[in-house]
């Protein structure tokens, strides 16, 4: 293959990119300056330098220091709430919509509705780690936000069947995003007064 396949290859990896979108990145990046590629380059090449994954929440991060966990987790915010999302740009969403001021846990992604092992696609040994460890803290409610389309759905059931037995030990109360986002809308692309909305109304 030559340059451009190879190159197109990996560009068809990023979530939603086909084979007609990754040549136009590889086509872009041919028509610009060597300068502009070379620094592209240059900051992929940092991004796993200098980011960093939180072992509390797993969200990614900017590693400035020393540590493991990140500001969040380590910030002086509500702890009766934890917040369960899907992935980064689910967590960024609702951090701009200044909806929410409590601790976050990055699940990992959704299950596809015929997956025959759950487990292996999100992190749901982690989640019942970091509620254990909540609870010592005086966590009181659990709230899944996950996506309003059929994979949410069924990670959603999942989640609440599993973390049923642990909460009701624990005396924490697990709920669910209100009504607010639309049927098959995906978290990250909610606005800030529909993520209020659904959070205020959650059950």
């Amino acid at each position: 293959m030559s340059a451009i396949d190879n190159l197109s290859t990996y560009f068809m990896k990023f979530p939603g990119i086909g084979t007609r979108q990754a040549k136009r990145f590889v086509y872009f990046l041919l028509a610009q300056d060597p300068r502009f590629v070379e620094e592209l380059a240059r900051e992929i090449a940092l991004l796993k330098k200098s980011i960093a994954q939180c072992t509390m929440c797993f969200r990614f991060y900017p590693h400035l220091g020393g540590g493991s966990i990140c500001d969040v987790c380590t910030s002086d915010t509500d702890t009766a709430t934890l917040l369960v999302v899907e992935k980064d740009t689910d967590f960024e969403s609702v951090r701009r919509s200044s909806s929410y001021a409590g601790k976050y846990f990055i699940l990992g992604g959704t299950i596809p509705v015929l997956e025959r092992d759950p487990a292996s696609k999100i992190r749901i040994r982690e989640l019942l780690t970091r509620i254990e460890q909540g609870a010592a803290e005086g966590l009181s409610e659990v709230i899944l936000a996950l996506s309003a389309n059929p994979e949410g759905d069924f990670t959603r059931e999942y989640v609440a069947k599993t973390l049923e037995p642990v909460l009701g030990q624990l005396g924490i109360t697990l709920t669910t995003l209100g009504r607010g986002l639309s049927t098959g809308t995906e978290l990250e692309y909610s606005d800030g007064d529909t993520l209020r909305h659904a959070l205020k109304n959650r059950s």
